[in-house]
């Protein structure tokens, strides 16, 4: 069945908000004369909603002493948590930002008719108030969090139970007329509660391994899908909402995290190669033959040469070329495309492979482009850290988009080539020769 819903945690998922919530947690136990907790300890505690973050942050401070078998305890655990929430609604957005990606694909799934949830265990007054601050409320179709009530007026049990998607399920269906089912759901979280939820609940389910939940019981959950981070999935909402998925390529490369074009980015080549009657292509990066495909499958007159260094993306892309027919028209190389050596003229040179690599790649391939030729640079915005670098923290994410700036800036000071530069996909430039 088509995925028509997608679902998504909100802390680690959708929002990186670590930081905001430790400085909450410490101050509040500061205020009541506890000793404070290292941040990244904090953030382990994060997933089962604010009560068990609070009493982890408590035993943990007091060296496991702290409990809630006492009425002064349970007293003081109140106004702990009473404090704490105060200040966390007053001050929600000081270094929350949301994850790389995630506000077009946020747009995407709306320009596509999709619904959109949040299914969270904080706050859901507190999660309003950020997604309304960093300006995404607008696509999402309902909020479920602990304070949410079913129809007959009781509280929503928190994930990993299942009653938030059954919840979202019903009314989805009331209130747009809809008939959809758990098969037309997707969970997406970084947690095992999360994927949990999902499995509980009997729809399809995705990790992010790169949020702050606990990676290794993650992946124990086994989600159906795994990404980096959840806006990767913009480039397999086509293929989710086919009855049947028969693109055999994209469904490899969603089930083992193989980096391909977005959608946009890809379909805009495509119609340039078309307009320009391109013949010959040479593309750097193969992975698993996507592009490749979709290029020789243009025209029956298209000759496509890639080369990949990774010998089981190079495997994957032999069987997918030849699956679809295309082995008299794609040659694949298997080898480094800094070192090898790649004969002929191609009317484009495609590059798709190592970001920090660009510059080199470009001086050296530009030797065999066609008088006319032209050469493509593909993933110049990087999910939007190269306009924003505060989208990340990740030092040597932060130290790849200062390479993918140093290449722009080559590209834009090149004194033989003129380049332009588009917002399609995920950036893409166009250069050739003055």
């Amino acid at each position: 069945m088509s995925i028509q819903a997608y679902i998504f945690d909100c802390d680690g998922t959708i929002i990186d908000s670590g930081e905001d919530i430790a400085f909450c947690v410490n101050e509040a136990l500061h205020h009541f004369g506890y000793w404070p907790v290292d941040v990244k300890k904090i953030i382990t505690f994060l997933g089962d909603g604010t009560k068990n973050l609070l009493l982890r942050a408590l035993k943990f401070s007091t060296k496991n002493h702290f409990n809630l078998e006492t009425e002064y305890n349970q007293k003081q655990f109140q106004e702990v948590m009473d404090f704490y929430l105060k200040l966390y609604h007053s001050n929600p957005v000081v270094k929350t930002h949301l994850y790389a990606g995630i506000k077009e694909l946020l747009r995407v799934l709306k320009k596509k008719g999709k619904k959109v949830v949040l299914l969270t265990n904080k706050p859901e007054s507190i999660a309003r108030q950020i997604l309304e601050k960093l300006s995404v409320l607008e696509y999402f179709d309902l909020l479920v969090g602990p304070e949410t009530k079913n129809e007959e007026g009781s509280l929503l049990k928190m994930k990993p139970e299942p009653d938030g998607l059954e919840y979202a399920l019903s009314y989805l269906n009331k209130n747009f007329s809809l008939s959809l089912s758990k098969d037309n759901f997707i969970m997406i979280g970084d947690s095992a509660q999360d994927i949990n939820a999902g499995k509980a609940f009997g729809c399809k389910t995705a990790g992010c391994r790169g949020g702050i939940g606990d990676r290794e019981k993650l992946l124990e959950a086994k989600p159906d899908l795994c990404f980096s981070v959840a806006s990767e999935i913009e480039k397999f909402i086509d293929i989710l909402s086919e009855d049947k998925c028969d693109d055999f390529i994209k469904n490899y490369a969603m089930q083992n995290e193989v980096p391909i074009m977005q959608d946009e980015g890809s379909d805009f080549i495509c119609e340039y190669i078309k307009s320009h009657e391109v013949k010959t292509i040479l593309e750097i990066g193969t992975a698993i033959g996507y592009s490749s495909v979709r290029f020789a499958k243009l025209s029956d007159d298209i000759r496509v040469t890639t080369i990949e260094i990774d010998e089981e993306r190079y495997k994957a892309a032999v069987e997918n070329v030849a699956k679809n027919g295309l082995t008299d028209r794609i040659t694949l190389i298997f080898g480094d495309a800094l070192t090898a050596q790649i004969p002929g003229k191609f009317d484009l040179v495609f590059i798709d492979a190592a970001k920090a690599q660009y510059i080199k790649f470009f001086e050296k391939y530009k030797e065999n482009l066609s008088e006319s030729g032209v050469i493509v640079s593909d993933n110049l915005s990087f999910h939007g850290m190269v306009e924003d670098l505060s989208l990340t923290h990740n030092y040597s994410t932060r130290k790849l988009v200062k390479k993918i700036r140093k290449y722009i800036e080559f590209l834009k000071t090149n004194e033989e080539f003129e380049t332009e530069f588009l917002k399609k996909g995920d950036g893409i430039s166009i250069s050739k020769r003055k």
